[in-house]
């Protein structure tokens, strides 16, 4: 086992995919690689529309991929929200489903006066969940291999935006301080007896003895400090037609790495640090809307990030989304009918990891929403999205997943 605190994540990837698929169990098979599979930071409300509305600047868009975004709020909400997911893995020769659910955004907008927005969240930006069991036979002593990892890096955003007729300009700061990442990799040599002779005790590297049925495990912990800042803009056309951009700019994340490995549970080594600096891409996105009356919204948005400046063996990639709202109900907010809204986008995105084929991971989804209020005048509203998408190709990269998404939201409004 690599003790000095410096795995190879990359090469780890590249293991999983092309060789270690043996009984995976993942949020996402592809997300052991680099700093984890990257999360899209919209709404709910977009996640319905495919993943669109960096335009979309109605007073009702919490996503953070447009500061700009936050001038067209006239009122204070929040909103938070919680998924859960089942992923069917496939490595061309057996499925294995899995299912997990986490806590997702929470976010809060507050108009100060004059057109002037604060706005402020808690929001993932890449997430990292998966557990691997491999029987090891060819050395001397086989045993079983067992690699779990779970977290990723979160950020607390702090943004702000004000409004100048049609024109909307904004920039947030995501503060990152919260993040962390583990990776706990263990030998059971107690399991992998495939023939192997038994022995009172196990030789490490070394030559110190280990107990035979006694477990090996490093745990590396890794916490992240940094900060990256966008900006955006919205221009609003009649009312109706709406243009956006925003960009991400590059930024370096410190690592913090902590190695606990066996030998230090037993009092015989102490825990091992060290720092490396991280590279976060910068992205360009740009956005269309279109709002014809209450009745209907569409939009279209497409980001490009950089993510091949930021270390070798990665690709840049590309997200490309669209989708449409249609609302029921009465427009005016005096009115007694119900205003319910319905969704429905598709997206195509490509992912930054490289494989040992260097083909480049895409992936593609649909999605179908729902949004019921909680009275009549809109105080708040409950949200549901639901996504099927696919994602990888086993003969082009050694797996491949299907997965369904479900999506809850709660927003609050004050009038």
């Amino acid at each position: 086992m690599n003790r000095s605190g410096r795995v190879p994540v990359a090469l780890l990837g590249f293991l999983v995919v092309a060789v270690w698929v043996d009984t995976p169990a993942a949020r996402s098979i592809f997300s052991f690689n680099g700093v984890g599979d990257t999360e899209r930071r919209v709404d709910v409300r977009a996640m319905g529309m495919g993943g669109a509305g960096r335009a979309l600047a109605d007073g009702l868009n919490f996503s953070s991929a447009n500061p700009a975004l936050l001038a067209a709020f006239s009122r204070a909400g929040l909103q938070s929200r919680f998924f859960v997911q089942r992923r069917s893995l496939d490595d061309g020769q057996r499925r294995h489903v899995v299912s997990d659910g986490d806590i997702g955004a929470f976010q809060i907008v507050l108009p100060v006066r004059n057109g002037t927005v604060l706005g402020a969240g808690l929001e993932p930006i890449t997430d990292l969940d998966f557990d691997l069991v491999r029987v090891v036979s060819s050395t001397a002593v086989p045993y079983e291999l067992r690699v779990n990892a779970t977290g990723g890096i979160q950020a607390f955003t702090f943004g702000v935006a004000q409004r100048w007729g049609r024109l909307m300009l904004g920039g947030n700061l995501s503060v990152i301080s919260i993040g962390t990442i583990t990776e706990t990799w263990t030998k059971d040599f107690s399991s992998g007896g495939a023939g192997g002779e038994s022995k009172s005790f196990l030789l490490d590297s070394n030559n110190r003895q280990i107990p035979e049925h006694l477990n090996s495990e490093d745990r590396y912990v890794r916490t992240h400090r940094g900060a990256q800042p966008a900006f955006g803009a919205v221009y609003s056309l009649d009312g109706e037609w709406f243009f956006g951009a925003a960009v991400r700019t590059a930024a370096t994340v410190t690592q913090t790495r902590i190695l606990r490995n066996f030998f230090a549970e037993i009092g015989f080594e102490e825990e091992t640090r060290s720092t490396l600096d991280l590279r976060l891409p910068a992205t360009v996105g740009f956005g269309l809307a279109y709002r014809s009356g209450y009745r209907w919204l569409a939009a279209l948005d497409y980001e490009r990030a950089m993510w091949e400046e930021t270390g070798s063996g990665r690709y840049n990639t590309a997200d490309l989304s669209g989708g449409v709202l249609y609302r029921f109900g009465d427009p005016d907010s005096r009115g007694t009918s119900r205003r319910i809204e319905l969704t429905a986008g598709a997206h195509y995105r490509s992912l930054y990891f490289r494989t040992d084929g260097n083909s480049q991971i895409d992936e593609l989804g649909v999605s179908l929403g729902i949004s019921l209020p909680f009275e009549t005048r809109g105080a708040g509203s409950f949200r549901y999205v639901v996504e099927f998408g696919r994602r990888g190709d086993v003969t082009a990269h050694g797996a491949s997943e299907h997965f369904v998404m479900q999506t809850f939201s709660l927003s609050g409004w004050l009038n």
